[in-house]
């Protein structure tokens, strides 16, 4: 991904020392979107920011723009309940999404606050079936393992996914976060074709 917009903005600059006019934002924008179409699976989750919070929206999370953030670039939203509305704090997830770079997204990070432990399996559930349907939109298939451990609220490290859990201190509610990080399996400048 980041040799194509390399190559773009190579070909922009080559263009524009010829006389001829630098590509329009329309036809950068459709270089871009040609780019990505030739991604799958863990590849375009990770080399395609917006379609990835795109698809996380789509479960109703509101997630911003990918933007700059404190040396990198970050998107976050607004939490959503998973369980209990009548609880007096009900369970909640929330998904928090960072990269290094505008181009590509290094962690998707999805997290269970459970404040209310009475209805936990029922917000665990909710948890594993919004996380297999978002892996789904990329065409994943969410392992049984990764499933179960999200259910049962039990760790799992099945690289490029975690389930980790943290115990409830200081006054913060006991969480399960379960995260997708890029590792060079999963970096799509590392899977491009040889030849």
């Amino acid at each position: 991904m980041r040799f194509a917009v390399a190559l773009t903005l190579m070909a922009s600059m080559a263009l524009a020392g010829c006389g001829k006019p630098a590509p329009s934002v329309r036809e950068q924008e459709a270089a871009q979107t040609a780019s990505v179409a030739t991604l799958s699976g863990w590849d375009r989750l990770f080399g395609a920011p917006q379609e990835t919070i795109g698809a996380i929206n789509q479960a109703g999370f509101a997630l911003g723009a990918y933007a700059a953030k404190d040396g990198g670039f970050t998107a976050t939203g607004q939490p959503r309940m998973f369980s209990n509305s009548n609880a007096a704090k009900p369970n909640t997830t929330s998904v928090a999404v960072t990269g290094k770079t505008a181009a590509a997204i290094d962690t998707v990070t999805y997290a269970l606050a459970l404040t209310d432990p009475v209805d936990a399996t029922t917000a665990r559930m909710r948890l594993a079936q919004t996380v297999g349907e978002f892996l789904g939109r990329f065409k994943i298939k969410a392992s049984p393992d990764l499933l179960r451990a999200i259910r049962l609220g039990q760790p799992l490290d099945a690289a490029p996914i975690t389930v980790a859990l943290f115990p409830s201190t200081n006054g913060a509610p006991q969480r399960i976060d379960v995260t997708f990080t890029r590792s060079p399996a999963t970096n799509p400048a590392n899977n491009k074709t040889q030849g």
